[in-house]
């Protein structure tokens, strides 16, 4: 028996549903040190973990966002978001690495298969509001990566290594629910297929060009985040001279502004266009990462990192909607391109940095990062903004209209 929600009901339960996916991937981080110290996995072991995680499953999103887009199935987002609870809550239960690692890549099928479909159907129960709808499904991924940490933690000093359970609470609970709401969701499904379909047979058509100097653009961006969350703790930690607990808070500093952005960001590019956001917050990075890296003062650059974070957040969602707008016609492998394959390319990136501050300091890594931004402000002036929304004729007048003629 499912709860017969509201319109804006729907968009929650999607930004809930993104929050508990991510909640196990943003948790993984946290428990690998458990890892290391109770069943000995050495420091390769646990990058081939985070690597099973974030490559294998973004990788194969664009899959599952091109079979959405030929036939919903929104039962598959419960399914997905169970699979990566699942996956990763097995570690405190498992010796073998190679048991680990077949865990951890259940996690990541499980988000790649909710991510495209839970993209394309807050999407559709956005209604007009596709930025704001957008941005409240990307926050919730921003607060599940802050929430996973904490919630496993907790699990693990409360109960043991096995305490790692607690992390397929929420994503049972949350699959269940959304599986209770299939039929509603179907319906959104049916509706937005059919709006697509008539608009198709008006002349709507992809401008996969556009899409791909987009894709270009977000992979830079997706980057320089990756970049951020990774070095910019070691920065605090050796150069600034802080103490673990504090490098650690800017990690804490940055998901929170962040979020706060991705909310605003996609308000914003409701009413003055998503390109102009997505070029104001690129152009304003790049200032605010410069003088993060040349202060030497803890305060300033502790206050700098907000803003840094909230700029560079600002393109997020409006990057996700425009990328849907540019191929209105392939929603889902649009939003698996852009949020899955984005963050894999950020992902395979940062080994190569770490080696590069490995031979030749940290601040050059945080230049690259600087030359990265510079790269994707210019490249974002190379793309258009969303096309005009094709104005279909209904069926009924299209008739009456031949007939009058």
């Amino acid at each position: 028996m499912s709860i017969k929600l509201k319109r804006e009901g729907y968009g929650l339960a999607m930004t809930l549903g993104h929050l508990c996916c991510d909640i196990n991937g943003g948790a993984l981080p946290a428990i690998l040190p458990f890892l290391m110290v109770e069943r000995g996995i050495s420091y390769s072991a646990a990058a081939g973990l985070t690597f099973a995680l974030s490559s294998l499953g973004s990788l194969i999103q664009p899959i599952f966002g091109n079979m959405a887009d030929k036939h919903s199935r929104p039962w598959m987002m419960s399914v997905g978001i169970i699979l990566a609870g699942c996956g990763v809550s097995l570690l405190g239960f498992l010796n073998s690495y190679w048991a680990m690692f077949l865990a951890v890549m259940l996690t990541g099928i499980g988000s790649a298969l909710f991510h495209p479909d839970g993209g394309r159907m807050a999407n559709y129960v956005a209604g007009e509001k596709k930025g704001r709808g957008l941005s409240n499904f990307s926050v919730g991924g921003n607060l599940g990566g802050a929430i996973g940490p904490m919630l496993v933690v907790f699990g693990i000093t409360t109960f043991g290594l096995r305490g790692t359970a607690i992390l397929a609470v929420p994503s049972v609970l949350m699959g269940g629910f959304l599986l209770m709401q299939s039929r509603e969701l179907a319906a959104f499904a049916q509706e937005g297929s059919n709006a697509t379909k008539v608009a198709m047979q008006a002349g709507q058509k992809d401008d996969w060009r556009s899409f791909f100097k987009l894709t270009g653009v977000v992979f830079l961006r997706s980057t320089i985040s990756t970049g951020m969350t990774t070095f910019i703790p070691l920065f605090w930690l050796n150069v600034l001279m802080q103490s673990e607990s504090v490098s650690s808070t800017t990690t804490t500093i940055i998901s929170i502004a962040g979020s706060v952005s991705t909310l605003i960001g996609g308000r914003l590019a409701d009413r003055y266009g998503f390109n102009r956001v997505i070029r104001t917050g690129l152009v304003c990075v790049i200032p605010c990462m410069i003088v993060v890296i040349l202060s030497r003062s803890v305060i300033l650059s502790t206050i700098m990192l907000v803003p840094m974070a909230m700029t560079l957040y600002l393109a997020f969602s409006p990057s996700v909607a425009l990328g849907q707008k540019l191929v209105p016609n392939h929603i889902g492998l649009a939003s698996g391109i852009t949020m899955g394959l984005a963050s894999s390319f950020g992902g395979v990136v940062s080994p190569v940095l770490g080696r590069i501050g490995d031979s030749t300091g940290l601040p050059v890594v945080l230049w690259i990062l600087v030359g990265t931004a510079v790269l994707a402000c210019v490249g974002s002036f190379f793309v258009p903004d969303a096309p005009p929304a094709v104005q279909a004729v209904p069926q009924e007048e299209k008739t009456n209209s031949q007939a009058a003629s």
